[in-house]
C-alpha cells in the first residue's frame, strides 16, 4: 500500500521531472526523495520512471498506475478540504474550472444565483485551458468545469450548453459599427486582432478564414477575449471572438456584430465521471444553463 508521502512525491515526479525539482515542490531533500523513490520500486517490483537525457520519464508501467495515484491523493486531499470546512462551519465546498472568458461573462451571474438559495457555500475557481479544465475533471480536482470547444474525450461526462458564432467587436464611433450584418471579408479589410490558434475559437477564425479564401494575417494575436476587446477599445483595430466574448465587449460599451455560426464550436460543462454531483454543484449547473440562455449565446 502506498502512503500519502509516496503518493505525493509520485504526483511530483510527473509534474517536474527531476527527482531534485519534484522533492523540492513536497519540501523534500532530493536524498531522501531518490531513496523513498527506490525503496518504493523495490517493493512494487518495477520500475516507475527511465532517465532520458538528464530527465526521468514514466515507464509503461508507470504511467498505468499515474491515473490512479493522482486519483488518490486527490481524494484524500478533498477529505483534507472537507473535513477543514466541517470544523470551521463550512460543510459545502465547491470547486470550479473555467476558462477566463466564461470565468468574466457567464460564471458571475450564475454563482449570485447559487448563493441566494446556498449562502454558505465555499467556492474556488481555476483558470485553465479547455484540455486543462477536462485533465482536472478527470483527475477529480474539480466538481464542475466550463470550457468552449470540440467534445471532450469520454473521460469526463459532459452538457452543451450552446453553440457558438464568431464577432467582429468595434469601438462604437467606428464607421462600421452602426451595421446590424456584417460579412468576415468585410471584417478583415481593417487591421484585425485574433485569438490564437491554441483556443478553439482562434483555430475556428483560421479555417473560416480560409473557406473564404481569405489571408490570415491578424495585427495582434492574443490568447483572451478579455485582452483583444481591450484592445479595441484602445484603438488598435476591430477583434473577432466568439460569443462570450462579445458579451463581454458589451458589458464594455463596445459594438458587437455576429460573422458567423460556427457548428463545432460550443460552450459546455464537464464534471468527473461516475461522481454524484453534490446539491450545491447540481443547483450551480442549472443556473448556467439559465444564465447561457438568458444571454442569448445561440444567437
Amino acid at each position: 500500500m502506498l502512503n500519502r508521502r509516496e503518493l505525493a512525491l509520485l504526483r511530483a515526479m510527473y509534474q517536474h521531472e527531476t527527482v531534485t525539482a519534484a522533492a523540492a515542490s513536497i519540501h523534500m531533500a532530493q536524498p531522501a526523495a531518490s531513496a523513498l523513490l527506490r525503496d518504493l520500486e523495490t517493493r512494487l517490483g518495477f520500475a516507475l520512471f527511465s532517465r532520458e537525457n538528464r530527465r526521468l520519464q514514466l515507464t509503461s508501467q508507470g504511467r498505468a498506475l499515474l491515473p490512479e495515484v493522482l486519483n488518490a491523493l486527490t481524494g484524500i486531499e478533498a477529505v483534507d478540504r472537507l473535513a477543514r470546512d466541517i470544523r470551521h462551519g463550512s460543510a459545502t465546498r465547491l470547486a470550479i474550472g473555467a476558462v477566463a472568458i466564461a470565468a468574466s461573462s457567464l460564471f458571475p451571474a450564475a454563482l449570485a444565483r447559487l448563493r441566494r438559495g446556498y449562502p454558505d457555500v465555499a467556492v474556488t475557481v481555476r483558470a485553465g485551458t479547455a484540455l486543462e479544465i477536462v485533465d482536472m475533471a478527470v483527475d477529480h480536482r474539480i466538481d464542475l468545469g466550463i470550457i468552449i470547444g470540440p467534445s471532450p474525450d469520454e473521460r469526463v461526462d459532459m452538457q452543451v450548453l450552446s453553440t457558438l458564432s464568431l464577432f467582429c467587436i468595434l469601438r462604437p464611433d467606428h464607421p462600421l459599427a452602426a451595421r446590424k450584418r456584417l460579412s468576415l471579408r468585410e471584417a478583415v479589410r481593417e487591421p484585425a486582432i485574433v485569438l490564437g490558434a491554441a483556443l478553439p475559437a482562434g483555430r475556428a477564425t483560421a479555417r473560416a478564414l480560409e473557406a473564404a479564401g481569405l489571408a490570415h494575417m491578424p495585427t495582434v494575436e492574443v490568447m483572451q477575449s478579455s485582452a483583444a476587446c481591450a484592445l479595441v477599445a484602445a484603438g488598435v483595430g476591430i477583434a473577432i471572438v466568439e460569443s462570450l466574448g462579445a458579451v463581454y465587449a458589451q458589458r464594455q460599451g463596445l459594438a458587437a456584430i455576429r460573422l458567423m455560426r460556427v457548428d463545432d464550436l460550443a460552450l459546455r460543462l464537464v464534471w468527473p465521471r461516475h461522481r454524484g454531483m453534490s446539491p450545491p454543484a447540481a443547483e450551480l449547473r442549472r443556473c448556467l444553463v439559465d444564465e447561457a440562455a438568458a444571454l442569448g449565446l445561440n444567437r
